[in-house]
C-alpha cells in the first residue's frame, strides 16, 4: 500500500485519488475469487458430508465478505473523485457487486439462524453455490452486459498502463492475495479451536 502511494506517477485527470485503484481492484478480485473457492469446498462437503469442508467454505466466505467491505468502502471514494457521484445506479458492475454482498450477508444470517449443525452445513453449502454464481456474474458484468455506466472495462484487456503502474498493480495483486491466504489460515485455525472448545463443553456436560 505504501508502495502504491509513493511509486507510480499520478494520472492528471484523477490526481492522487486514482491510487485507490491499486487497492480497490486487487481487493475486488479476491472478493470475487473467495465465493468460488467456498463453493468448491461446499461441493466436496455435499459429497463427503465431512464438517472440515464446511468449515473451509465458511472461512473462505468470511474473508470474502471482509474484502467485499473493502471494495464497498473504497469504490464510492474513487467514484466520487472520478465521476462526481459516489454510486452510479446505471452501472452493471456496481449493481451486481451489491447483489453479491447481499448474497454473502444472507449466507451469514441463515447460518446464524439455523441451530442444527448438519442442517446448517447443508443450507450453507447451497448458499455458497448461489454466492459463487453471483460472483461469476459480477465478474462478467463488464464483459457480457451492455454497460451504460461509468465503470471502466477489464484491466486485463487494457495494454495502456505505463510500466510504473503495471508494476505497482501486479505487486498489489500478489500482496492482497497473500493477505487473503494469511487471513484464511488464521480464521480456519480459529474455527478449529472453537469447534474443539464446543466438543469439550459437550463432553463435560
Amino acid at each position: 500500500m505504501v508502495f502504491s502511494l509513493t511509486y507510480p506517477n499520478v494520472i492528471l485527470e484523477q490526481g492522487m485519488s486514482h491510487k485507490i485503484f491499486y487497492f480497490h481492484v486487487p481487493v475486488a478480485w479476491v472478493a470475487l475469487y473467495g465465493p468460488v473457492l467456498a463453493s468448491l469446498f461446499s461441493i466436496v462437503y455435499l459429497i463427503t458430508k465431512k464438517s472440515k469442508w464446511d468449515n473451509l467454505a465458511y472461512t473462505s466466505t468470511q474473508i470474502s465478505f471482509l474484502f467485499a467491505l473493502g471494495v464497498l468502502f473504497s469504490g464510492p471514494i474513487w467514484a466520487y473523485s472520478a465521476w462526481g457521484v459516489p454510486w452510479d445506479r446505471t452501472d452493471a458492475r456496481l449493481q451486481s457487486f451489491f447483489i453479491l454482498c447481499l448474497s454473502l450477508v444472507s449466507y451469514f444470517v441463515l447460518r446464524f439462524l439455523i441451530l442444527d449443525g448438519k442442517r446448517k452445513a447443508l443450507v450453507s453449502s447451497y448458499l455458497s453455490l448461489l454466492c459463487a454464481i453471483s460472483a461469476v456474474l459480477t465478474w462478467g458484468a463488464i464483459r457480457w452486459i451492455e454497460n451504460p455506466g461509468n465503470h471502466p472495462g477489464s484491466v486485463l484487456g487494457k495494454g495502456g498502463m505505463d510500466s510504473d503502474m503495471k508494476l505497482t498493480f501486479w505487486l498489489s495483486v500478489i500482496s492482497y492475495h497473500f493477505l487473503f491466504l494469511i487471513l484464511f489460515l488464521v480464521a480456519y485455525r480459529n474455527q478449529k479451536i472453537l469447534k474443539f472448545r464446543d466438543e469439550l463443553r459437550a463432553k463435560q456436560s
